[in-house]
């Protein structure tokens, strides 16, 4: 675990804050959403309630053990949250990798917040945390958030089997 770590911070147009239990409504509204969860989940079925807490308390966890995590994302302007994104440590073909997360509500795609979130994530990553790698996998389908990693610099190495 690395201590002093960012809990909260703003980009141009977000402001974010470390993910918690209390953002449970917010984010069971973003793994609700059928478009979304198209992007994120080989039967792009939408996370239960239970599925949604579970998912929550994991992402929770993920910050007391490992000093990072993922952070909502509101519009500064509004308030309105936009999504999720930042860093999780993930198990990918036998071996512990620090992954890069984002994903945002449909009504708000296709107006930068993806790259934003990603952009601020990796360099948390790199510049915080002193990270030599950083990985990024997508769907074979979604090519949109495939088009978001490569603006952020990753390349396609190989398929893999995620869950």
């Amino acid at each position: 675990m690395i201590d002093g770590l960012i809990d909260r911070f703003t980009t141009p147009r977000l402001d974010a804050l470390r993910i918690t239990l209390a953002h449970f409504a917010e984010i069971h509204r973003l793994h609700s959403d059928p478009l979304v969860m198209k992007t994120l989940s080989a039967d792009g079925n939408v996370m239960s309630e239970e599925a949604a807490r579970k998912h929550l308390q994991r992402c929770s966890d993920h910050w007391d053990q490992h000093g990072f995590g993922l952070w909502v994302f509101r519009g500064k302007a509004d308030g309105q949250f936009i999504g999720r994104g930042g860093l999780m440590t993930y198990q990918i073909d036998g071996k512990h990798v620090v992954g890069l997360a984002y994903a945002v509500m449909s009504d708000h795609w296709n107006q930068g917040f993806a790259t934003e979130i990603a952009w601020t994530s990796l360099r948390f990553g790199f510049e915080q945390l002193g990270l030599s790698e950083i990985a990024s996998w997508t769907l074979p389908v979604n090519l949109v958030s495939r088009r978001v990693m490569e603006k952020r610099g990753f390349r396609y190495e190989k398929d893999i089997e995620f869950a």
